[in-house]
């Protein structure tokens, strides 16, 4: 199940070359024999656009899958909108509450997404079959997007001088779990996450020649302790912790943390984690 746009060029056709040129200088993207194929490694987003050849009219096909969570919307919007822009495409957009044939807009865009993914959460959550699910709120998962989706761009900023995370998700035991990393104690931009993974390697406790790192996971009530005593940008949700040398109370609080075993197997994809408002809403019209 997907949401699948027909986008065709109006007086001035659009040759394979052009479509491949054009996605060829986009960030993200992976151009192959008239397919491109975005996938963002930060916010785990990943849709495609196919260039058809028919035999009136070449046009393109857009692909998002259902069954996301909704940020994978929000950032294919303005993709499939400067595209569209850029050649003066009109659309064919077949879905129920979809903006039909004529002129493409986010709000119709989104419009027409949400409602065929609010489909595809009744459809998958009435098998069976179905596997395991994840789910997570709704503002905290756009919390989280808007974070991953901008955090090269931070890091680019700053450079060398601070590290800045990336939010991955793991499972737990009624819902998923948000996590970063924090290597060594470094100066860092730390948003506030469920659990920080701490990786000590220059400041192991019990360094062994064969292996001196040593991960432990720390519940975020344990990391407020230490992180609240420097600033915090309300703008974009992190705390600034920034120095030249590791001050000692970070040292001996990063030291002083129990080993607490990181099983990679408790990780999860982010095209994996549901919309925990959306659910019950399927599962409801189920019952």
């Amino acid at each position: 199940m997907s949401y699948d746009l027909f986008l065709k060029p109006g007086a001035t056709p659009l040759s394979k070359d052009q479509f491949e040129s054009y996605f060829s200088e986009r960030p993200h993207f992976t151009v192959n024999n008239g397919q491109a194929f975005y996938e963002n490694k930060d916010t785990g987003v990943y849709f495609s656009f196919d260039y058809e050849s028919g035999d009136e009219e070449d046009s393109v096909a857009f692909n998002l899958n259902y069954f996301r969570p909704h940020f994978f919307g929000l950032e294919a919007a303005p993709v499939v909108a400067a595209f569209i822009s850029s050649f003066n495409l009109s659309v064919d957009d077949p879905q129920y509450d979809g903006m039909g044939d004529g002129p493409f807009s986010i709000e119709g865009f989104l419009r027409g997404w949400n409602a065929g993914n609010r489909f595809g959460y009744r459809a998958m959550l009435s098998r069976n079959d179905r596997s395991e699910i994840h789910v997570y709120p709704t503002d905290d998962l756009e919390r989280v997007w808007r974070w991953n989706f901008n955090r090269a761009a931070m890091q680019n900023i700053v450079g060398d001088s601070l590290f800045v995370p990336r939010f991955m998700f793991m499972k737990g035991a009624t819902m998923a779990r948000t996590a970063i990393v924090w290597p060594d104690a470094c100066p860092i931009y730390m948003p506030k996450a469920d659990l920080v993974i701490v990786i000590r390697d220059e400041l192991s406790t019990t360094p062994t020649a064969d292996d001196p790192r040593e991960v432990t996971v720390v519940e975020w009530a344990e990391v407020e302790s230490i992180v609240n005593d420097y600033p915090y940008d309300e703008e974009h949700g992190h705390f600034r912790l920034e120095y030249d040398l590791v001050p000692s109370a970070v040292v001996e609080f990063v030291q002083s943390l129990p080993l607490v075993s990181h099983d990679r197997d408790m990780g999860l994809a982010c095209d994996s984690i549901l919309n925990v408002e959306l659910v019950a809403e399927a599962t409801k019209t189920e019952q």
